[in-house]
């Protein structure tokens, strides 16, 4: 999580979030980051909750099955920032050869005006395809690992048990 952090700081003090904004005409990316950092804190907080369960070894019931449970809207949540990230590269070339439609080459201001549009286009398109990978992967690593703490808790107590 303080990678994250870090990293998100970086990311506003070198400028790269206004370039983003300026660049992504639908602002399916801001969508996207919004929707990792809460998910982000979310994983952060169940990743928490079971660092104190394990550490106390006191019996909560059900912990174990509601964060499993509850990990699921995780997995969701990653293939979501996927989905929207195409939809944002679908959106973007539709705006890219929307500019052909009033295209007359005789004219420089529609070839200008052609230009800009194709531009603003592939820049929607690939901004929001380059952060919903990264935003997917990133929210899969942390889900992968709560995941894993889940499962050495589980086995651990089935050895208990025996």
């Amino acid at each position: 999580m303080s990678a994250i952090m870090a990293s998100s700081v970086l990311l506003a003090g070198l400028g790269l979030l206004g370039t983003l904004w300026e660049n992504d005409a639908t602002k399916l990316s801001f969508v996207l980051l919004a929707l990792f950092a809460v998910m982000s804190g979310w994983c952060g907080y169940k990743t928490w909750r079971l660092s104190v369960f394990i550490d106390s070894n006191k019996t909560e019931p059900y912990l174990i099955e509601k964060i499993e449970h509850l990990m699921e809207v995780g997995w969701f949540t990653s293939d979501l920032c996927l989905s929207i990230g195409m939809i944002g590269t679908v959106i973007g070339f539709i705006m890219m050869l929307s500019g052909f439609a009033n295209l007359d080459i005789s004219e420089i201001d529609t070839v200008q005006t052609l230009i800009k549009e194709l531009g603003t286009g592939m820049s929607t398109a690939l901004y929001t395809t380059l952060a919903g990978l990264i935003c997917s992967l990133l929210l899969k690593i942390q889900y992968f690992n709560l995941n894993q703490a889940v499962d050495r808790v589980q086995k651990n107590e089935a050895k208990l048990s025996y």
